[in-house]
């Protein structure tokens, strides 16, 4: 039931709809879910790419800001060297043959070149030197010289005993500041090493590094270890995802420890993570999903000359932010194409529709009874048929119209004309009655029954204006045409009627039996002297229950070569069209010749019992 109320109010709203709106209805829908389609599939496939070019980028410049931020090696390994090569530095090591307080003298030299070159490196915490010519000097104020034994034990010393210099992993000192060193060995004028030189770095000199450096720190940044471990944090993310505000000025003061770093990213990034996913000196990317502030892109980029690397994250949101803007504009453009479109096929729809429009108002015109009003044929082949069709509908319309307008003046004519015809036979039937009594005065007793039968004659063929009468009535009217015949001619007439009696009360064409009497009378000219006629009317049962009415005689026959549909005589053609006219082309007369002489007349006419049959036969309803 509810299937069918919709239907049916859909039917409704439908049928109350203009053509112009269904279509461009139709049109807009078609298109918007057109537009939306192919806007959806640019965008996601346009998403994928752009992203995936985007994190390229991405990953180009993180790579470039490792390199740039570890240049500070290249100034950390030449400061190494100077001292190394420094040949005061060199003479003052060497204590051979020198007394106790040359040694301290020295001693407080090779000091002040370790705070001389403190003081002209930057980014460097401390400058220290191993060595084991000073140890009988007793240290008087604190300084950067300690005994071999110090670094012996190390587990990087034996490593520098194979090289002239290395990068080497240092303990946290107290302040827990350094992290990084560079050491290298002191040769004495023999070759022999002489001393080691330690330069520490701590974090703050690293961070320092990366805040000069034109990185792009949207998002977080990790500066990650050799293994893995996560050694400081750089940036700020919005947790919103919205677009990062880095300000670089403040970086290196907002230096964070690195359990601190590891706790507040923890939720995406920590050292398990990085040892799992990041490979060993290569670089990459990857997405995090899963996240409570969204998908995160996470990059991390070669390794630099410490083994050290940065590790960025990046919200997708605030990565494709700029994509989103142009998506919506490009949504915003098909928007605003869709609505040229739609205006676009609303003018071109309602071109379309006009012809109809006019054709529709061109109906109205005729309704109001405007038969002169004509369609002006249109562009197209369908409209063209449709105004074609019009005027020629218009066309006929006008015709019958003057048709019926023709009919109607000779209906009224004929009704003038019966009007007039009714008073002639009443003034026929009356001086036929004064000869009837009359005659009966002079006791002229034949003149008096032609005169009787020739009324009755009339009566029955005029019988009101009617066109079908009973067939008693009919068989009547032919008795009193043989009775007025018998007593003119000189030959007698023998007439005989076998009828069924259930005919008897059937309607029949008035007039159709005594034309055929009258050919026989004034044609047959029997050679025996007498003309002998029959009449047998019959029901033939069957799917139309027909009456036949069979005439026959002892005349002469048919003329040779003798046709209906070539015959000059009035009546028999007159009663085969009446026929034909009033009940169809199925009934009708037939003559032939008779074997034993004579002429033969077969007339099939319909079974009509009832008013009611006659009047849907007279309307051509039958």
């Amino acid at each position: 039931m509810g299937k069918g109320r919709w239907s049916s109010f859909i039917n409704q709203k439908l049928q109350q709809s203009k053509l112009s709106t269904l279509m461009v209805t139709c049109f807009i829908a078609f298109n918007l879910l057109l537009v939306s389609v192919v806007v959806w599939l640019a965008y996601q496939s346009f998403s994928a790419v752009t992203f995936a070019e985007i994190s390229k980028a991405r990953l180009a410049l993180l790579n470039e800001s490792t390199r740039r931020g570890f240049d500070f090696i290249t100034g950390v390994t030449g400061t190494s060297y100077a001292l190394a090569s420094n040949r005061e530095l060199s003479s003052l090591l060497e204590t051979a043959d020198t007394g106790r307080l040359a040694q301290i003298h020295q001693r407080r030299e090779v000091s002040r070149i370790l705070d001389h070159t403190m003081v002209v490196s930057e980014g460097i915490t401390s400058i220290e030197l191993y060595t084991d010519v000073f140890n009988e000097v007793t240290v008087t104020m604190a300084d950067r010289i300690y005994p071999v034994n110090t670094i012996a034990h190390d587990s990087w010393f034996s490593t520098l005993e194979k090289a002239d210099a290395a990068w080497v992993p240092l303990r946290e000192n107290e302040s827990g500041q350094s992290l990084v060193g560079y050491a290298q060995r002191i040769f004495d004028s023999r070759g022999g090493t002489v001393a080691y030189v330690l330069i520490r770095l701590s974090r703050a000199d690293i961070v320092r590094r990366f805040a000069d450096v034109p990185m792009v720190l949207d998002g977080k940044v990790l500066l990650v270890d050799t293994a893995g471990n996560v050694v400081m944090q750089m940036g700020r993310v919005d947790p919103a995802g919205e677009k990062e505000r880095v300000d670089r000025r403040n970086e290196a003061s907002t230096i964070q420890e690195t359990g601190e770093a590891v706790n507040s990213f923890s939720s995406i990034i920590d050292s398990a993570w990085i040892q799992e996913h990041v490979q060993h000196g290569a670089d990459g990317y990857e997405v995090v999903s899963g996240q409570p502030g969204g998908a995160q892109l996470v990059l991390y980029s070669r390794p630099a000359m410490l083994q050290w690397r940065l590790v960025q994250t990046i919200p997708v949101y605030t990565l494709l932010s700029p994509l989103r803007q142009a998506g919506w504009q490009i949504l915003g453009i098909a928007v605003l194409g869709l609505l040229c479109s739609a205006v676009l096929a609303y003018l071109f729809v309602r071109q379309i529709i006009r012809p109809l429009r006019q054709l529709i108002k061109r109906m109205r015109q005729l309704e109001k009874g405007d038969f002169d009003t004509r369609v002006q044929l249109s562009f197209t082949e369908e409209y063209a048929h449709l105004a074609y069709g019009f005027n020629h509908m218009a066309s006929q319309l006008t015709t019958l119209m003057e048709q019926v307008k023709d009919e109607s003046r000779a209906k009224r004519e004929a009704q003038t004309g019966l009007l007039e015809a009714q008073i002639k036979p009443h003034f026929l039937y009356n001086t036929l009655d004064m000869i009837h009594w009359r005659a009966l005065d002079y006791e002229a007793k034949d003149i008096s029954r032609m005169i009787v039968q020739l009324s009755k004659l009339l009566r029955i063929g005029l019988s009101g204006g009617r066109l079908f009468i009973r067939v008693r009535d009919e068989l009547e009217h032919a008795r009193c045409y043989v009775n007025i015949q018998s007593e003119r001619l000189p030959f007698s007439i023998q007439y005989q009627e076998q009828i069924d009696p259930h005919t008897r009360g059937c309607y029949i064409p008035k007039i159709i039996l005594q034309p055929f009497i009258e050919n026989a009378v004034m044609h047959g000219h029997p050679e025996e002297g007498t003309l002998r006629i029959q009449v047998h009317m019959h029901e033939v049962e069957g799917p139309h229950q027909d009456i036949v009415i069979r005439i026959t005689d002892n005349g002469r026959g048919l003329p040779e070569g003798w046709k209906l549909e070539e015959t000059c005589g009035i009546g028999v053609r007159n009663v085969h069209q009446r026929i034909q006219l009033y009940c169809g082309k199925r009934y009708g007369v037939q003559l032939s010749d008779r074997e034993s002489g004579g002429v033969e007349v077969t007339i099939t006419l319909p079974r009509i019992e009832t008013d009611e049959q006659l009047n849907l036969w007279l309307d051509g309803e039958k």
